[in-house]
């Protein structure tokens, strides 16, 4: 029968890994005196079993030097505990008989969780053939350095070294176990500097494995120092970015003289991204340490920067074309008024022309905000529909053969200046596209509140199929004259306040008022903005209440 001694038979109580007091102090503990007797208690590092003398652990132990404390029965002796090494009694088919108390400090799993396991199926598939040696007594070296797998995933380096006979009292071998990833990496001298440094110290072997990784990878990833070894940092890499980051990843492990600095995004503990900054270095032929060096660091601060820097670019670039292209109907209706005054010899059309001055003063300071601000609201207002619709439709469509008819109100909250400026272009876009081209029927522009928002519609020729997909893009025009901004603006300007604008198909159903009646569009264009109600919106975001 194969005895199993349990955490609560451990032969000394607070000894690290089976250590005792010596014999005559131990009617001071609270084990039983049996166990220790029958087990014989060893040297100053008070193995289980006394290891054969000239056996390769007793050599090893005859090498280490005494860290025994005299101390009397009353002063309850214990030894520290050793945070770097574990002892383990294991079958010869790998199966964990007794597990020491240091066994959560190095592998980060409770003794009670690791006793009754495979500890074949801990180690690394690539280290665990000469374990299994060790174990079975087929290897001639019972020292076998490999990596066992921590509860967190990753590897952490180990020097195992394994007993040649057999514990009755386990049915199994003593295996002493001692972490040595420094060991295995950097000199002390040279690891300590590494502790200290911000950036990010990466060493992976002949197979792209993690092998190193320095303390900062805690504060700059948040995972612990050690989780990721043996593991390919690849896996860590954003899926956009794999591709690009594997190509010359291995390049640099198969090309000594490639040293590529690549920018590309890393998962963290937390399953956040930030963007990292590798510069990599291939190791000497003779290295202990690894095949390539990777110097990280964090640069998502810069690139954010970059992004903005691009997206102000972007929109300096929009507001030259927003201001040629909405001042250009302000203009005109100054050049007409103008000229109509002098030859009537009137001054009331002049009244018209300087209403379009007051809008294009209107429109600079709007549009110099959305350059400088972004596509957000400007002190969002309650307003209503069919004000704002009436002002929009008198700088912008007043005088041409149209009319405007509104059908139902709708009370909205949102930016009103930049909303007249949506509807504006909306009504541009009618009476410049929507007019026949013989020009002898009257164009009808129809706006109305809805059941999810409110529609602009018209009566004109409509919209060739094979454009409806495109009439939103940037600088998309069916005119020779035209900029190709107008609805360009009015989907950012509805899209700035959270809601939707789309192009109705012709065929379409009636589409729902408030009031309850059916409407069917007219056959020509038809734009639907999209907008919840006041009751469906978070606080302070826009809605439309019909």
């Amino acid at each position: 029968m194969t005895l199993r001694p349990s955490d609560t038979s451990t032969p000394v109580r607070g000894a690290d890994e089976g250590d005792a007091p010596d014999p005559d102090d131990r009617a001071a503990t609270d084990a039983p005196t049996a166990d220790a007797e029958r087990v014989g208690w060893s040297d100053d590092r008070a193995d289980p079993v006394r290891a054969p003398a000239g056996s390769a652990r007793a050599t090893a132990d005859a090498d280490r030097p005494s860290d025994r404390v005299d101390a009397t029965p009353a002063e309850g002796w214990s030894r520290p505990i050793e945070p770097d090494r574990f002892l383990l009694a294991v079958a010869v088919d790998g199966e964990v008989l007794f597990a020491g108390p240091s066994v959560p400090n190095v592998v980060g799993v409770e003794r009670d969780g690791l006793v009754g396991s495979d500890l074949l199926a801990r180690v690394h598939p690539s280290d665990r053939e000469p374990v299994a040696d060790a174990l079975s007594a087929v290897a001639t070296s019972r020292t076998v350095t490999h990596r066992i797998r921590r509860a967190s995933g990753g590897y952490a380096w180990v020097e195992s070294v394994v007993d040649e006979e057999l514990a009755p009292e386990f049915g199994g071998r003593i295996v002493t176990v001692r972490r040595v990833d420094a060991d295995r990496t950097f000199p002390e001298r040279y690891r300590a500097f590494l502790e200290y440094g911000s950036d990010l110290v990466t060493v992976v072997d002949g197979d792209g494995l993690v092998v190193y990784e320095s303390p900062s990878v805690e504060e700059m990833l948040g995972y612990e120092q050690g989780s990721t070894v043996g593991r390919s940092p690849l896996g860590y890499v954003h899926p956009d970015d794999r591709e690009r980051v594997t190509e010359r990843f291995y390049r640099a492990l198969t090309d000594p003289d490639a040293a590529p600095t690549l920018e590309y995004r890393y998962r963290t503990a937390d399953g956040d991204w930030v963007w990292l900054e590798s510069r990599t270095r291939s190791l000497p032929a003779d290295s202990p340490v690894g095949e390539l060096l990777i110097n990280s660091r964090d640069v998502s601060e810069r690139k954010e920067r970059e992004r903005r820097l691009t997206d102000r670019n972007e929109r300096l670039d929009r507001f030259a074309s927003i201001v040629s292209h909405d001042l250009r109907n302000p203009l005109s209706v100054i050049r007409g008024s103008i000229e109509m005054a002098r030859l009537r010899g009137e001054t009331e059309p002049l009244d018209r022309g300087e209403r379009a001055v007051d809008r294009i003063d209107q429109l600079v300071s709007e549009l110099l905000t959305l350059a400088r601000q972004g596509t957000g609201m400007d002190e969002p207002t309650e307003f209503d529909l069919a004000s704002v619709a009436r002002d929009a439709w008198e700088t912008a469509a007043e005088g041409d053969d149209a009319g405007l008819v509104v059908a139902r109100d709708a009370r909205m909250y949102g930016d009103r200046g930049r909303m007249r400026q949506a509807l504006e272009n909306l009504f541009r876009n009618a009476t410049e596209h929507g007019v026949p081209d013989d020009g002898n029927d009257d164009l009808t522009v129809l706006v109305t509140a809805t059941d999810g928002g409110f529609l602009v519609a018209d009566d004109g020729t409509g919209i060739d199929p094979d454009h409806r997909e495109s009439v939103f893009d940037s600088g998309f025009t069916t005119r020779a004259d035209g900029t190709g901004y107008g609805l360009d603006i009015v989907r950012e300007v509805v899209e700035s306040h959270g809601w939707r604008v789309e192009l109705r198909a012709p065929p379409d159903d009636p589409i729902g008022l408030p009031d309850g009646r059916r409407l069917r569009p007219p056959d020509g264009a038809c734009f639907e903005v999209c907008a919840p109600g006041p009751a469906g919106a978070e606080p302070d975001e826009p809605w439309i209440d019909a």
